[in-house]
């Protein structure tokens, strides 16, 4: 009957399906058994008053009212609301929610096959999603796949991408299952990862797991026990050098896992031809709290920019190779280094030093001997007849050395311009310190501002020895061995032959400025007593180094003056690189840092070089260019403004791609500059890419779930509980308002109607 369609419109069956049986009649609003009972009471009651005293036949008045009763009965019974009832059973499948890991972690190759060789943890994730356990559950039960790292997403088991994220957080995932698991019979979540997270998992969702009892199964992937990996985190140098200079590179490393079991190798290579140009090698002593440093040196003998890459030599048991190195960027100068040396009387130190600037073809240097006859003839390749006096002339240097000079001897212009020279144009200034005026004549110039100590030293009661520091290392100074392993020669240490200097000031400690570096202590023969002996200290722009000694040429004794010319050398060097930043320029355009992360602040700023050219640059913003040259992503040029300030113009760029990107200043009012800055991703994943196993199996303790091995990933399906519900309901389709009620209605008011017109009644 409910298959036909004349039956299904007569009766107004919308819901009810074709076909279905077991079809019940019920009541929207069914009146108590006492309402049924009052309705037929009244309907007789009625009926019986209408037609009592009718004319006609006793069986037509009969007939007349049984017809106006079943009227009213029906009439009464349509405001009920009558209803056609189907009732009918559901099946609710069982639902599984299946997270996988897809942050960059996954890229590290640490799992173990059983033939022994090494294999990815995304490599283990593709044989977990095509084992056959997926399909066998998926016949009695429905899975909701999920990737995530940092936020959730739909996963496609049959298209896994390449893992990209860079951070995890189990948390969200694991709330993102429970909301679609929600009103749904929950037979588990299985959750396959490292167990590696940026937080801890937050407790108001364990306890929503626990709630709803809802099993966790983890499958951990990698290894769970500590594995070394190596990594380069960052590697500094200067932006710009000369040519022929021993340029330093600091490498930052990092072993997670504990110290490295054997020493490691770190390489210095030139992008362009692949040469090794340096190597050093770092002992497991020296990595602490799982870091250390290796300080690298290249020297570029061709001017323009250059790339150098410092790269880690891996060993099999390193967990990521993407991490084994960095790149920096120098930009060499061709053109000679110029040094201005200035001494007060013809003493040792001056005798060699003198010539070592001369023979030195990459110096452009003038030297002025104070004590020397008016007809002396200065010496230098570029000899001077006086010391400079104009500000035009001091530019023409990036060097200026003072010996045992009495301040006297220079006018107070020309100490003002030393020091301007110094702090705003980036001149390097380098002390050697003397038995008359070095530095006591200078307390009271402007000059004593750029000694990095208060006070006037004393002499040592007795020979000493020089022992360099970390921070010469990492400066690129003071290394005169003849290999990278032998950074101080052994022939001038207290048990060498040659390094004992018989003269030489005591520095206090305490006597120190805030931001001084001591690159080498003088230690007395007996070990009694040492003392800062080589410091470095920044000025403005530019750099000090004070020298408390001038017996460095006692170093000659024996072999000539390899020693002492690489001292001297590698400081010239050194202290000249601040005017390379600027190289004549009126304005400097820096990044700091160097490499800004993803989303943090990056300053950029315009310094002023010259405070003349600052006049006509007026004090209006100035516009800057960001362009995209080769970046990850999808990345838009920007273009921000910075302000004018004291020293120059500031403002904040926020990077949001890593990648090499030009940053570039246009300005008719200042000289166009631009930048190349590399902005890095904080690589959380790779930079601690080990296992966090114990957190997933305490996950899966408390949640009453299981640790399933990955090659044991068959057992899940025994393993999730049977929670597939039945529930009974029905479907409800009204007839108080189908053709079929209305067609009685009418029915019967017609039948009423030709019988009382037939006893011809009103």
């Amino acid at each position: 009957m409910t298959s036909s369609s004349f039956f299904r419109w007569f009766f107004g069956l919308d819901v009810i399906p074709e076909g279905a049986d077991g079809i019940q009649l019920t009541w929207q609003y069914p009146p108590a058994v006492w309402g049924w009972f009052l309705m037929f009471v009244g309907t007789i009651i009625i009926v019986v008053w209408s037609y009592r005293r009718m004319v006609g036949s006793r069986f037509t008045r009969f007939t007349l009212a049984t017809i106006r009763g079943i009227l009213f009965v029906f009439v009464s019974a349509l405001i009920a609301g009558p209803l056609l009832q189907l009732p009918i059973t559901e099946n609710q499948p069982d639902w599984v929610a299946v997270l996988v890991d897809r942050s960059r972690s996954m890229s590290v190759s640490d799992s173990r096959r059983e033939d022994g060789s090494i294999e990815s943890r995304d490599g283990v994730i593709r044989q977990i999603l095509q084992n056959n356990v997926w399909s066998d559950i998926q016949k009695e039960s429905e899975i909701v796949w999920l990737g995530f790292h940092a936020s959730a997403f739909n996963l496609d088991p049959k298209q896994l991408q390449e893992p990209d994220g860079w951070s995890t957080d189990l948390t969200v995932p694991i709330e993102t299952a429970l909301r679609k698991l929600a009103g749904r019979p929950a037979s588990g979540v299985v959750i396959i990862s490292d167990g590696r997270t940026t937080r801890p998992i937050d407790r108001g969702v364990l306890r929503a797991l626990q709630a709803r009892a809802v099993p966790v199964f983890v499958v951990p992937l990698g290894s769970a026990d500590a594995t070394t990996d190596l990594a380069v985190t960052e590697a500094e140098a200067p932006s710009r050098a000369f040519i022929r200079d021993q340029v330093p590179v600091v490498a930052k490393l990092q072993c997670v896992g504990g110290a490295p079991r054997t020493s490691i190798q770190v390489d210095l290579i030139d992008e362009k031809t692949g040469k090794v140009i340096h190597t050093v090698e770092v002992t497991p002593e020296e990595f602490v709290n799982q870091r250390a440093e290796a300080v690298l040196t290249g020297v570029q003998s061709e001017a323009g920019p250059t790339r150098w890459v410092v790269r880690v030599r891996a060993s099999s048991e390193d967990l990521v190779r993407a991490n084994d190195e960095q790149a920096v960027e120098v930009d060499f100068i061709d053109r000679p280094l110029r040094v201005l040396y200035i001494e007060g009387y013809p003493r040792w130190e001056f005798r060699y030093l003198k010539n070592l600037l001369v023979r030195e073809s990459s110096f452009e240097s003038s030297v002025m001997l104070l004590s020397a006859d008016r007809d002396f003839a200065q010496e230098g390749n570029a000899p001077l007849e006086r010391l400079p006096q104009t500000e035009d002339e001091f530019m023409n240097y990036d060097l200026f050395i003072l010996g045992d000079v009495p301040s006297g001897s220079l006018s107070g212009t020309q100490i003002t311009q030393i020091k301007q020279a110094v702090s705003e144009r980036g001149a390097g200034l380098l002390w050697i310190g003397g038995e008359r005026s070095t530095p006591n004549s200078w307390k009271g110039t402007d000059l004593e501002d750029l000694l990095p100590m208060h006070g006037v030293p004393e002499r040592f009661d007795e020979a000493i020895y020089v022992e360099p520091t970390e921070n010469a290392l990492r400066a690129g100074v003071m290394r005169l061995g003849e290999s990278a392993k032998e950074r101080w020669p052994a022939t001038l240490s207290p048990s060498g032959e040659r390094g004992q200097l018989e003269w030489a000031q005591r520095i206090e400690k305490s006597s120190l400025k805030p931001t001084t570096e001591v690159l080498a202590q003088g230690r007395t023969l007996s070990g009694k007593s040492s003392s800062p002996i080589v410091l470095s200290m920044r000025y403005g722009a530019g750099l000090v180094v004070y020298v408390a000694t001038d017996e460095t040429w006692r170093w000659r004794h024996g072999i000539g003056e390899t020693y002492q010319e690489r001292f001297w050398i590698q400081f010239i060097r050194y202290l000249s690189r601040g005017t390379t930043q600027s190289d004549g320029n009126s304005f400097r355009l820096v990044v700091e840092p160097k490499q800004p992360e993803v989303g943090t602040p990056a300053i950029i700023r315009v310094e002023i070089q010259d405070p003349k050219a600052a006049n006509t640059a007026g004090d209006g913003p100035l516009d800057v260019q960001i362009q995209p040259i080769e970046t990850t992503g999808t990345p838009t040029e920007q273009a921000i403004q910075i302000t004018r300030e004291t020293s120059g113009w500031v403002g904040l760029w926020t990077p949001e791609n890593p990648g090499l990107w030009r940053v570039r200043v246009e300005s008719s009012r200042i000289n166009n500059m631009e930048q190349v800055v590399k902005v890095i991703q904080n690589d959380t994943e790779l930079s601690h890419p080990e296992t966090d196993h114990p957190q997933l199996i305490d996950l899966a303790t408390r949640t009453n779930g299981s640790v399933i091995a990955p090659v044991e990933i068959e057992k899940l399906r025994q393993l999730l509980p049977k929670r597939a519900a039945s529930r009974e309901r029905s479907i409800l389709d009204p007839i108080w308002n189908s053709p079929a009620a209305l067609f009685l209605v009418l029915l019967l008011l017609l039948l009423e109607w030709i019988g009382r017109r037939v006893l011809r009644l009103a």
